[in-house]
């Protein structure tokens, strides 16, 4: 873990002052660093504000590259083509060790955990306002559940840091079980739900708030309901935790977007935020990001063929506006002429979700001031219908939710189904309505359904996937040469 750790030493001796709306995420490195700069709360400040950089600092570390895209891809919704080696490891499920795409995201992972621990772990004796310290150290339990949540899900078994200082002990560690790891998760996102405030602290979009943590708990539960855990009772904690999110939400303000079309605009003259945004992780032209654009974008009209959607996953799509504003099909090439996406060089549809051309006219962006949407309200009703299908039927709500997101797709509402046709319903509802959005990969995980899945590809276009019985990815090569115990 000697390379993790790097992330306690950059990030403590990187510590700065944060301020202002969008610039909360600007990490500040001029000035001499002393051992007591976490007793005051401007120090907590400055190690949240390096927790949160984890997740979005361009070509470098975090969620908000196209490689965190590539790592979804085992799942029907995403396609990678094979000219990049490292993208079709992760489409067919055979991922090694040395993939060159794994790097950003583990250790933008562990840069937030590492930056959340300085936080925490000196919280309780900081100088400053009280309910301020409260909240800052409730954002941090925040991040670190939301980083172990990510790492657990998309690597297994994982060293859990906890320690904000270097630790030579922690050079030979072993890994934790996926039990461990959860357990951890859940007091983290308690001590969350219980320290944050019920709006978000300096009205700063990208910060959580008490209603946020919630729904972020509504997910760690559906997920611990599932494979590998298979937790009794979780499916009606889920459905109890994200009903109430749903009851709470209007009040707050937070509502699902009337037309499906406003959900996605993807525009850097605009501020691409909807009305059902729980946690975004905001982008300035300080602070931009690369989640959408160029690496989403065929080479037809400027993009790098790296990201696209699965033939197979579109042909089985229901029609409607959704579809359409979900994927990308045809554009003109320089003699003006239309060209479908068969004739193209990668031979598959784009996903419009994470392009910029169409909706903004710019060719070959990769960078952007676009919001990432991490997680929707939609994403909330659907995790309330399915978990309360699974533990105790599905129920008025449910239907109410499940049909406010359908008929905003143009689809016809659902009245009358069996508990297990309903159940199936939902699922469906989550890969269409979630599509591109790095989700399907999780659900598909824990409900066991990547070889189902895999049976409904397009042979003509799709790559097929390696079955198995795991398919979590192997920690990095880089990690367990330094340390062979995480193999144990």
């Amino acid at each position: 873990m000697k390379k993790t750790l790097q992330y306690i030493a950059i990030l403590l001796c990187g510590i700065g002052i944060a301020s202002g709306c969008s610039k909360f995420l600007t990490e500040k490195t001029d000035g001499q660093v002393f051992d007591n700069v976490l007793s005051s709360q401007e120090g907590l400040e400055s190690a949240l504000t390096g927790a949160y950089k984890g997740l979005n600092t361009p070509w470098s570390v975090g969620l908000l590259n196209g490689t965190f895209h590539q790592m979804v891809a085992g799942a029907d919704d995403v396609y990678c083509p094979t000219g990049d080696a490292n993208g079709t490891q992760f489409d067919i499920c055979g991922v090694t060790d040395s993939n060159g795409s794994f790097g950003s995201t583990w250790n933008g992972l562990y840069k937030v955990a590492i930056g959340a621990n300085a936080v925490i772990n000196h919280y309780e004796t900081c100088t400053g306002d009280a309910n301020t310290i409260k909240v800052i150290a409730g954002e941090a339990y925040f991040l670190r559940a939301y980083a172990y949540f990510m790492l657990v899900r998309l690597w297994g078994e994982i060293p859990l840091i906890l320690s904000d200082s270097y630790d030579p002990a922690e050079t030979t560690m072993t890994s934790s079980t996926e039990a461990q790891i959860y357990e951890q998760i859940e007091k983290d996102i308690d001590n969350a739900v219980n320290m944050l405030d019920d709006t978000r602290r300096n009205g700063e979009i990208g910060r959580p708030c008490k209603l946020v943590a919630r729904a972020l708990r509504a997910e760690i539960y559906l997920t611990e309901a599932g494979w590998p855990l298979k937790k009794d009772g979780y499916y009606k904690k889920a459905a109890d935790e994200a009903g109430a999110v749903l009851n709470a939400s209007a009040q707050q303000g937070f509502v699902l977007e009337p037309n499906f079309s406003d959900l996605f605009i993807n525009d850097d003259t605009k501020d691409c935020l909807t009305s059902e945004d729980l946690f975004v992780i905001p982008a300035s032209t300080t602070d931009n990001i690369v989640f959408y654009g160029a690496w989403s974008e065929p080479s037809e009209i400027g993009g790098w063929d790296i990201v696209f959607a699965e033939a197979g996953f579109m042909e089985r799509f229901p029609d409607g506006i959704r579809k359409d504003l979900t994927f990308y099909t045809e554009c003109e090439n320089d003699k003006g002429e239309t060209v479908s996406w068969e004739n193209w060089k990668m031979k598959h549809p784009g996903l419009l979700k994470l392009m910029k051309y169409p909706q903004s006219g710019v060719r070959g962006s990769s960078s952007s001031t676009i919001p990432a949407h991490m997680l929707r309200l939609s994403q909330t009703a659907l995790t309330y219908a399915e978990a309360k299908a699974r533990s105790d039927g599905p129920d008025e709500a449910a239907y109410n939710w499940i049909n406010q997101i359908r008929t905003r797709a143009g689809l016809q509402e659902l009245s009358g189904l069996s508990t297990d046709e309903f159940i199936e319903a939902a699922v469906d509802e989550r890969a269409w309505e979630l599509a591109g959005e790095c989700v399907r990969w999780f659900d598909l995980l824990r409900l066991e359904m990547v070889p189902s899945t895999n049976a409904d590809k397009n042979p003509d276009y799709d790559l097929q996937v390696n079955v198995k019985d795991r398919y979590t990815f192997p920690i990095p090569a880089s990690e367990t040469l330094l340390n062979p115990n995480l193999n144990k």
